[in-house]
């Protein structure tokens, strides 16, 4: 099932605070069947469905409705076996031009045992905030997939992340200026052409991998950035009070109440 959530344009500000439909929850084994690469066995009692900005694309993908960029449901990524599956999509825009479509992927075994991951992110109930912040906290490897609707120089690109991360780092320290400088480096001198898919894997506290591609699932690890403030930083910025793509905050938001409140 598919969840289609209308959000206010990102330079209207944050999205305001509204009641967060539930979500149907798929039967045990119900996982739909796509996955970018990789041969890991589905667990045997999978409860998870998917949130996301436009409808279904087939099995094996979830469309993002404002820019009609495919997303896999199933992921795997450059230094970590396990697959990710996908929690949201959604876009960021810049004076009305839609940039890039993103979406939000996590472990699978978010669906093994609600308890156990209401432990694991030490959470009672769900709040969208103190969710966020929590899941960031936690041990659980997620990555941010970012796909380009439109040519981008990396310069230009840079430019817009350090501006998410300085709202959050405003005196960065020696070791994060040079977390900072390798994650800059991994897209300075590139021409971002529309379609390049950007994948920001946190797979641990203080270790995130970049990889950049031109096809759906990455190959390889193109930078490491070892600061798990960099890190928070920039995953702030996009789950945040303030996020630059509301319409991905809200669409994962959805997801993560029904899972978390099951």
């Amino acid at each position: 099932m598919i969840v289609a959530s209308v959000v206010p344009s990102p330079l209207a500000g944050p999205a305001p605070a509204r009641p967060l439909r539930r979500t149907r929850l798929l039967p045990p084994c119900d996982l739909p069947a796509g996955r970018c690469r990789g041969g890991a066995r589905r667990p045997q009692h999978m409860h998870i469905s998917f949130a996301a900005g436009g409808g279904p694309a087939g099995d094996a993908y979830v469309v993002e409705g404002a820019t009609n960029v495919k997303f896999s449901r199933e992921l795997t990524v450059p230094g970590h076996a396990e697959p990710l599956i996908i929690l949201g999509t959604g876009y960021r825009d810049k004076f009305f031009v839609k940039v890039y479509a993103a979406a939000f992927y996590v472990d699978i075994s978010i669906g093994l045992d609600t308890e156990q991951w209401r432990r694991k992110v030490g959470l009672d109930t769900f709040d969208a905030s103190s969710g966020f912040d929590s899941i960031f906290k936690a041990p659980v490897v997620k990555s941010l997939s970012i796909t380009l609707v439109r040519d981008v120089d990396g310069k230009t690109f840079v430019k817009a992340l350090d501006a998410v991360i300085a709202r959050r780092i405003q005196k960065p320290t020696a070791e994060e200026e040079s977390s900072l400088s390798t994650f800059r480096n991994s897209f300075l001198g590139r021409n971002l052409k529309q379609g390049t898919r950007i994948y920001l894997t946190w797979l641990e506290p203080s270790r995130m991998l970049v990889s950049v591609s031109t096809d759906q699932c990455p190959s390889q690890i193109d930078a490491e950035v070892k600061s798990a403030t960099v890190s928070y930083a920039l995953y702030d910025g996009f789950f945040g009070s303030s996020p630059v793509s509301p319409t991905l905050r809200s669409s994962t938001a959805q997801l993560l109440e029904a899972i978390l409140t099951e």
